[in-house]
């Protein structure tokens, strides 16, 4: 658990990980720290995670795309990933039910959910963009950061981000 921003309470994130990130130019801004309503960017270019409120949930899910921005270019790391995920789309240990349901809905989208830029006229999710940054960052978030509710398959992309569980 570190804490990675006065405004934030400390999240599950390595401080190897943490240090790795300040040495990469990573910075945070926290837009309003006073509310914990949530969302964010994470903006590559300026390196810079952009929280609009100190919501645990955000802060996770931003840092977790700053850690994955670089890693995901490694050869064929982006596309190991969405194969896990679609892998985790099909898990029934209920340990994983959590991070399964997001990875449907990644996978095979929400036909409940309008979007009106898509053909269908529903959410379609990720996959059909091969999206692996936001699986990435939302399994991350969708888990809180806790890789104990990960299967070894998912988890170990986020070995080095993330406190690994306890034995």
């Amino acid at each position: 658990m570190v804490k990675v921003h006065p405004a934030l309470p400390e999240i599950p994130i390595q401080p190897a990980a943490w240090d790795w990130l300040q040495r990469s130019g990573v910075t945070i801004r926290v837009r309003d720290p006073s509310s914990t309503r949530g969302g964010g960017f994470w903006w590559p270019d300026r390196k810079l995670v952009d929280l609009f409120t100190a919501q645990e949930e955000a802060a996770i899910h931003e840092l977790a795309h700053a850690w994955w921005h670089e890693r995901r270019l490694q050869g064929t790391a982006a596309a190991e990933l969405i194969v896990a995920v679609v892998r985790l789309s099909e898990e029934s240990d209920p340990r994983y039910q959590r991070a399964a349901e997001l990875a449907r809905q990644y996978v095979y989208g929400i036909p409940s959910q309008p979007d009106p830029n898509s053909p269908t006229g529903w959410w379609r999710g990720l996959l059909v963009e091969g999206n692996d940054w936001e699986m990435f960052a939302g399994l991350a978030s969708g888990v809180m950061g806790n890789l104990a509710l990960l299967p070894d398959y998912v988890r170990c992309f986020y070995t080095g981000l993330f406190d690994e569980p306890a034995s």
